[in-house]
């Protein structure tokens, strides 16, 4: 990897709406600038006319930017890399942790979508989720059939360890409801995140990511993980399946299972939850980029 190209990103503010409480388009359409939410996205370009476009999705309470590696061998490749901060995330508006419902990551993802088609019209549009992020990748696919040529699902979470937001305490329990944007957190820990200790720290010392989940935002990560992700197996596009053996948030075993019913999977022995991050991550980088050659040629 050290040998690779360093390529800067170029970053992008896209202007999207509010959203209501179901994660539709709030009320009111004026382009004031109140109504509008800053939506930020890292673009890697390839050099010359791209080969297709690839999105990454972060995992729960991190950013794109954390797989600008993977989006430089992607580049390197011939695809230009989208690497978007859902809302609450990274450098995207909107309160940290907290999302209006799958139907608004869904919106958010498609905006990125008509991004990248506005220059880009007639490449493929490649998926790439990881953890929490290869929930909303599945039901991205799955809920708009042709829109995207592929999809690769990277150290999937199943039983996600959310802690749910404190109990009311005091006069608060009788006077106080329980609110969507009620802030527990993501369970995630340094040591859930990798088996290596030098990229558990670095998980730890990155200032973007963070792990506040509120009460609506992991309630519809469930629902996007039960409706979706679970069923994603069935997904009529080429897919791809990375899975590390040692994932303390994954679920190895079921990746197993799907790896019997004939999906593409590859794992990576010892390996923990991080795979772009960790001892493997050259490996898990290349064999994106290989898949990628082979299917979408």
């Amino acid at each position: 990897m050290d040998s690779m190209s360093k390529r800067e990103a170029v970053h992008t503010f896209l202007e999207l709406r509010e959203s209501d409480e179901h994660g539709e388009v709030g009320a009111g359409l004026s382009h004031k600038s109140e109504g509008l939410v800053l939506f930020h996205v890292a673009e890697v370009a390839a050099d010359g006319e791209p080969r297709g476009v690839v999105t990454i999705v972060h995992d729960a309470g991190e950013h794109g930017s954390r797989y600008q590696r993977l989006a430089e061998v992607l580049a390197d490749r011939g695809w230009a890399v989208a690497l978007p901060d859902l809302r609450g995330h990274g450098k995207s508006e909107g309160e940290r942790g907290h999302s209006a419902g799958l139907r608004e990551v869904m919106r958010d993802l498609d905006e990125v979508q008509n991004h990248l088609a506005y220059r880009l019209p007639d490449a493929p549009k490649v998926l790439l989720g990881v953890g929490l992020g290869a929930a909303f990748a599945a039901s991205y696919v799955e809920e708009g059939p042709g829109r995207i040529a592929a999809l690769a699902l990277v150290a999937p979470v199943f039983e996600p360890p959310f802690v749910e937001p404190a109990a009311k305490r005091g006069l608060s329990r009788f006077f106080g409801k329980e609110q969507p944007t009620d802030a527990g957190e993501t369970g995630y820990t340094a040591d859930s995140i990798s088996v290596d200790r030098d990229v558990a720290a670095a998980w730890s010392a990155d200032s973007l990511n963070h792990t506040t989940l509120t009460r609506r935002a992991a309630a519809e990560a469930r629902r996007a993980i039960a409706e979706h992700l679970a069923n994603a197996i069935r997904i009529d596009v080429p897919s791809l399946v990375l899975q590390g053996t040692h994932d303390a948030l994954g679920s190895p075993e079921r990746i197993e299972s799907w790896k019997q019913q004939g999906a593409k999977v590859v794992t990576f022995d010892g390996a923990g939850h991080s795979l772009f991050h960790e001892a493997c991550a050259a490996d898990a980088c290349k064999q994106v980029a290989d898949w990628l050659d082979a299917t979408l040629q």
